[in-house]
């Protein structure tokens, strides 16, 4: 399915439970991140009560929201599902979220400390693992 058909399917068939459950997690209302929810979600990928395509998929988009607060609770749950899932990490780099993230780092009107997050994000995944670094956003993110 192109990306252009599955934006459109998505916009008619609304928010489904992991996009509900992210937005929850990375609601405007909190304050800082709620550790309890994003490590029941954590949770529930792992024991595939929820689909992990579908959850990075809604954190992606919680990324891509104008709302720095949203960004940065995004973001944190973002990294805890790396560092708690082991299905995540792949979707991170399947979902693109890596390009959203890149976006992030360079659109001037994006807070330091978020885009401090992000780069921070991506740094750690390239040390950490080789599965990131042949992907050109990482190369581009981080040449020397």
């Amino acid at each position: 399915m192109s990306s252009m058909s599955f934006k459109v399917k998505e916009l008619f068939q609304g928010p489904n439970q992991a996009d509900k459950l992210v937005e929850e997690a990375t609601s405007e209302a909190l304050d800082e991140p709620d550790w309890a929810m994003n490590l029941e979600l954590c949770d529930m990928i792992n024991h595939e009560r929820i689909n992990s395509v579908e959850l990075i998929r809604g954190i992606k988009k919680r990324i891509m929201t104008k709302s720095p607060r949203v960004q940065y609770l995004a973001l944190v749950l973002l990294e805890t599902c790396v560092k708690n899932c082991e299905k995540a990490f792949s979707e991170v780099a399947a979902e693109r979220v890596l390009d959203e993230m890149v976006k992030l780092i360079d659109d001037p009107q994006t807070v330091v400390n978020n885009r401090s997050k992000a780069l921070m994000l991506i740094e750690a995944w390239g040390e950490s693992t080789s599965e990131l670094r042949y992907l050109p956003v990482y190369e581009e993110t981080y040449k020397f």
